[in-house]
């Protein structure tokens, strides 16, 4: 069973948006408006050709860069599995060598072994044979865009990132991609479009994220964002004073800038643990620190005895618990536990956490009989029996809400915007607004109330659980045959808990 999930950015914000705005008198030289990205999560999905778009000084290029791996974010998590083939057009003047010997040293790091002519078969299709021995950084734009399009169509990536590429691409080569955006879609792989011009995006794209300001704005089918996309920018070009242009979106440039529980940077660098002091402080810190733990192990050692290691006596069982284990294949999904109460046991460590029925776990792995799960950032085992898995992806049924609320329970449908509101909130903030029963790290029960809160790997709230009603006229209308029914509406999913007469809403 594959993962649907390929590519996963939980929570990304990057600062240094200004380099030449470094202030000396704040502590680490930066300040809340030198955010670059805040807050941004998004989900790419096998099978997905997906389009980002945004208006200029927007981020996206800086997204495609920490989608491949090439930057690291402040704060926040990645999380990728498969190949990943990266296509920037601006890394054109990093090459200095020639076109044939860019290519033969690309083509080394492909996960397949090639032909001994697959460099001219590349170099071929990308149209350039005849300048096979000009210097790569001497080529046009499309020149290199074209030998971008031919290498990530010859290297079978997984996924392929083409940040600000395609739309240099003269009509030949853009139904070339085309072509590789629909081979892609059919063979349930990934390919990710970075560019201005939206053209492009609705010939090689199947779904669209709108970058605004650093931050999602908008995600969804293209004939939903680009419509909405396209009228924000001709407002943004009608607009003559510099007094319009300052007011213009104003709401969303001060999310840019705004950092939660912050008043001062001591506290910044304290929560996000980004900001790194000088060398010669680092060091000092550290041989400190160094020094106190010598003494430290050292005077434990000395007391007690323990310092004498027994390594013979216990060399055939640690290779027999070694090959005894079943390695995890490494996946990215999600799952609801389906038991009362759920025993994970650390991978690392004796501990064992107990998660509550109907928590979202993120899965990143699994073998023949368990999966391992992510807990604030922590692997831990349990049995498949005990997890619901859950696949954003899958072809579920497609209802309104307004077919299903008839089956829902009152202290909840009928509150479902004032609910909803709060979705995406961090746990802290949620339960000052739905005040918690009781305190519990993934589902927690909102006081008098028959609705439970549900909080993700992140803490941030993801869902909620209530009961059902007319169950039975429920199955009937729907032919629902099995204990747990699953289908899209909307921005999330509404899960059905027969068994339990329950429902459980995600928004992921």
């Amino acid at each position: 069973m594959a993962s649907s999930i390929v590519l996963k950015l939980l929570n990304i914000t990057h600062y240094y948006r200004r380099k030449n705005r470094k202030k000396w008198y704040l502590p680490y030289g930066y300040d809340a408006e030198d955010i670059e990205l805040n807050n941004v999560s998004l989900y790419l999905y096998q099978g997905e050709s997906l389009g980002i778009i945004g208006e200029p000084g927007a981020s996206k290029t800086l997204i495609g860069r920490i989608l491949a791996g090439e930057v690291n974010p402040d704060k926040g998590r990645v999380n990728r599995t498969g190949s990943l083939f990266f296509g920037d057009l601006e890394d054109k003047h990093l090459h200095e060598e020639t076109v044939e010997a860019y290519v033969q040293n690309a083509v080394e790091l492909f996960t397949y072994k090639g032909s001994d002519h697959k460099t001219e078969q590349i170099i071929r299709y990308a149209g350039l044979n005849d300048i096979k021995e000009k210097a790569v950084y001497q080529l046009t734009d499309r020149q290199y865009a074209q030998l971008i399009l031919s290498l990530a169509r010859t290297s079978k990536a997984e996924i392929v990132v083409f940040n600000h590429v395609l739309h240099y691409l003269d009509e030949t080569f853009l139904n070339r991609a085309v072509e590789l955006a629909d081979d892609y879609i059919d063979n349930e792989l990934t390919l990710i479009t970075i560019d201005d011009d939206l053209d492009v995006i609705r010939k090689v794209s199947n779904y669209a994220v709108w970058i605004s300001h650093g931050q999602v704005r908008m995600e969804g089918a293209l004939s939903k964002v680009l419509p909405a996309f396209t009228e924000h920018e001709n407002d943004r070009k009608s607009l003559e004073t510099d007094e319009e242009k300052k007011n213009f979106d104003v709401d969303w440039k001060k999310k840019r800038t705004r950092i939660p529980e912050m008043t001062y940077n001591f506290r910044r660098i304290e929560r996000y643990k980004h900001a790194k002091p000088t060398p010669f402080l680092a060091r000092v810190i550290g041989w400190s620190i160094a020094l106190v733990l010598g003494f430290i192990i050292t005077a434990a050692l000395l007391f007690t005895n323990q310092g004498i290691v027994q390594f013979a006596q216990n060399t055939e069982q640690t290779k027999l618990q070694s090959s005894s284990k079943q390695t995890f294949e490494d996946k990215l999904s999600y799952g609801i536990v389906t038991e009362k109460q759920l025993d994970a046991k650390a991978e690392k460590g004796d501990s064992t956490l107990k998660i509550p029925h109907y928590a979202l776990v993120t899965i990143t792995g699994e073998n023949d009989n368990k999966y391992r799960i992510d807990v604030d950032g922590k692997d831990y085992d349990t049995s498949k029996g005990n997890i619901r898995y859950f696949n954003p992806a899958g072809l579920y049924e497609t209802h309104g809400k307004a077919a299903l609320e008839d089956y829902m329970k009152s202290n909840y449908i009928n509150y479902i915007d004032f609910y909803n509101s709060h979705l995406g909130q961090s746990k802290e903030k949620a339960e000052k607004s739905l005040v918690p029963e009781n305190d519990n790290r993934f589902v927690v029960p909102i006081t008098q109330q028959p609705v439970s809160m549900l909080f993700n790997d992140s803490k941030h709230l993801t869902g909620f659980v209530y009961p059902m009603v007319s169950k039975d006229k429920f199955k009937d209308k729907f032919n629902v045959q099995s204990d747990i029914w699953i289908c899209k509406s909307g921005k999330g999913y509404y899960i059905a808990d027969m068994k339990n007469n329950k429902w459980i809403y995600i928004e992921l």
